[in-house]
């Protein structure tokens, strides 16, 4: 098995609310059995980067996730139509409710005096370029891809709507779920594994509350797959998720060049070329899904007072018969 992504999280902090234990409850009515109504949170475009850190805010940020498969060409070349792979998440670093992890399932309401119980969990799906689930997947048994139904005490769920793959929650201590995935047919293209887990802590300890999101830990984050023989997935560079090491490269290169020639004009271009590399290094950064919510914040406003904005907006518009640009509120479908 071989490891093609180590993400590092976020979480916590929530009210007195249940998470999702059980791989179940991702398939539930969210008002009538406190479930997800089909979304997994992945992370994925197709539900705006929602993640587990929607209910598990303000995590220590402590684990990390690795997605292995034991086809590792996977990773390399690319995926291939039709071809069924083996997968596995694994949870690392795990540190919430690690006291309880060699319990295993003794714990909870399978002992007197009741245990607290160590639960984790992950979320996958794996998503075209216009954000479409592709792919077929099934759980893992002894060993092998299921062929027909899995067991109830499978490590794993597959969403109804097959779009996603999700912890089952029968077992506790666990840091590692094997599923299998069937790719689409040729011609898909790049394909993007979306993932997200949470290192729970057992609630609050209580029979009560054998579950919350408080004091739990979570990672999400994206790895692209190419698909054999087509373009090659964007891992870096840019405003990609490489975090700029391909602006690195270019600037690099743009002095090198600029260095090898000589005489009035070319130390012009020289001055240029370096004002240039230097603004395309800051230009531009990857923003992951969950710190949307960190720029969604009032004090990462250009003005926090909205009041002044309408001010503003409204002598601007006395001066000089023009409006907006100021970005007061509006309406939510983008109205001024």
């Amino acid at each position: 098995m071989r490891c093609t992504l180590v993400i590092v999280g976020v979480l916590l902090g929530a009210p007195a609310a249940f998470a999702f234990p059980t791989g179940g409850q991702f398939d539930s009515d969210p008002l009538t059995t406190d479930g997800s109504g089909g979304i997994a949170f992945t992370g994925s475009p197709r539900f705006q980067g929602h993640s587990c850190a929607v209910c598990h805010t303000d995590p220590p940020g402590l684990i990390g996730i690795k997605l292995e498969s034991d086809h590792p060409e996977l990773f390399d070349t690319g995926w291939v139509a039709q071809k069924q792979y083996h997968l596995r998440v694994v949870l690392e670093n795990q540190h919430a409710a690690a006291q309880f992890a060699a319990a295993g399932d003794n714990c909870g309401f399978a002992v007197t005096p009741y245990t607290p119980c160590d639960q984790n969990g992950f979320a996958l799906e794996m998503d075209d370029v216009v954000g479409g689930a592709e792919g077929k997947f099934t759980a893992v048994v002894n060993g092998a891809c299921a062929t027909g139904t899995p067991p109830t005490d499978a490590d794993v769920v597959v969403l109804k709507d097959g779009s996603a793959v999700v912890h089952n929650g029968a077992h506790h201590g666990q840091t590692k779920w094997d599923f299998c995935w069937t790719a689409p047919g040729a011609g898909t293209g790049v394909i993007t594994a979306y993932l997200a887990a949470v290192d729970g802590n057992g609630g609050t300890g209580s029979e009560a509350y054998y579950a919350d999101t408080i004091n739990d830990d979570v990672a999400a984050g994206a790895v692209p797959i190419g698909e054999a023989g087509g373009q090659p997935p964007l891992q870096s560079g840019g405003c990609s998720a490489g975090g700029g090491g391909g602006l690195v490269l270019v600037a690099l290169v743009i002095f090198a060049c600029a260095s090898s020639r000589r005489g009035p004009f070319a130390l012009r271009r020289r001055r240029l070329l370096a004002v240039l590399a230097m603004v395309a290094l800051v230009g531009c950064t990857h923003v992951r899904p969950r710190q949307r919510e960190t720029l969604a914040k009032k004090k990462m406003m250009f003005s926090p007072d909205p009041t002044e904005d309408e001010l503003d907006l409204h002598m601007q518009e006395a001066r000089e018969g023009s409006s907006g640009g100021y970005g007061s509120s509006g309406g939510g479908c983008g109205c001024n």
